[in-house]
C-alpha cells in the first residue's frame, strides 16, 4: 500500500504496482522493482556481483564513508554519502572478471575532497596496533595545522574495520590506531584522510599500503 505524503500534490510514498518510491534528500526518487523471467546475461550477472562485493565492503565501513563522502554529498539533493561512494568505487576498485571479480584495494576512494592529505605517511606495526606516520612541517595550500587526521584498517579475512574519524592535529605529526578486535597475523589494508577542525572540508582518501599486523 502507498501513503499519501501531506502537502504533495499526487505524490506516493511505498509500493504502488512494480514501483516504489521513497523520499532522499527532500525529493521523491521512483524506482522499479520485481523478478525478470529471463535468463540473466554474463553482463547482468557480473553487474550483481559488483553491486554485490561493493555492498560488502562499504557496509563494514559506513562510519568512514559517511564523514568522507558527506560534504561531496551536500553538492546533490538526491544522493547520499552511500550512494557516490557506492558509484565511485564500483566504476573505480573493482578487479577481476565475473564471477571472480573483487576489491582492488589501492584504488578504493574512501572521502572525497579538496583538502592535501599529507606528505611522506607510513605506517608501521606497534605492539598495540598501528602508528601512521605524516610529514607535520610541509605546507602546501589548504593544509591547516589543526586539520584532524582519519585513519582506517580493514581486514578482507573479517570483512570489518577499525577506524579513527577525528585523531591527532596535522601538527602533531602521528596517530595510532589501536587494534584490540582482532588476532594476530591478520593482513589489514590502511587509508588516510584529513578532516578540517571545523568538520566542513575534507581530503581525499589515501591508500596507505596492506601490512601484515603481529601484535
Amino acid at each position: 500500500m502507498a501513503i499519501l505524503i501531506k502537502d504533495a500534490k499526487n505524490v506516493f510514498v511505498g509500493r504502488v504496482g512494480n514501483t516504489v518510491s521513497y523520499s532522499l534528500n527532500g525529493q521523491i526518487v521512483k524506482r522499479t522493482i520485481g523478478k525478470s523471467t529471463k535468463k540473466a546475461t554474463v553482463s547482468q550477472l557480473s553487474a550483481r556481483q559488483q553491486t554485490t562485493v561493493i555492498a560488502k565492503f562499504l557496509n563494514s565501513v559506513l562510519d568512514y564513508i559517511n564523514i568522507g563522502f558527506e560534504f561531496e554529498a551536500k553538492r546533490f539533493r538526491t544522493k547520499n554519502a552511500h550512494n557516490l561512494a557506492t558509484s565511485y568505487n564500483r566504476r573505480n576498485a573493482i578487479a577481476g572478471t565475473y564471477p571472480d571479480q573483487h576489491i582492488n584495494f589501492s584504488k578504493a576512494l574512501l572521502s572525497k575532497g579538496k583538502i592535501p592529505v599529507a606528505n611522506n605517511i607510513s605506517v608501521k606495526v606497534i605492539e598495540n596496533g598501528l602508528e601512521f606516520s605524516w610529514d607535520r612541517d610541509s605546507s602546501p595550500s589548504g593544509m591547516k595545522p589543526d586539520d584532524r587526521v582519519m585513519l582506517m584498517a580493514y581486514s578482507p579475512e573479517k570483512k570489518r574495520a577499525i577506524c579513527i574519524t577525528s585523531g591527532a592535529e596535522r601538527s602533531e605529526g602521528a596517530e595510532i590506531l589501536v587494534i584490540t578486535e582482532f588476532k594476530a597475523p591478520l593482513v589489514l589494508e590502511t587509508y588516510v584522510s584529513f578532516i578540517s577542525a571545523d568538520y566542513k572540508k575534507i581530503s581525499n582518501s589515501l591508500y596507505t599500503g596492506q601490512v601484515l599486523w603481529r601484535k
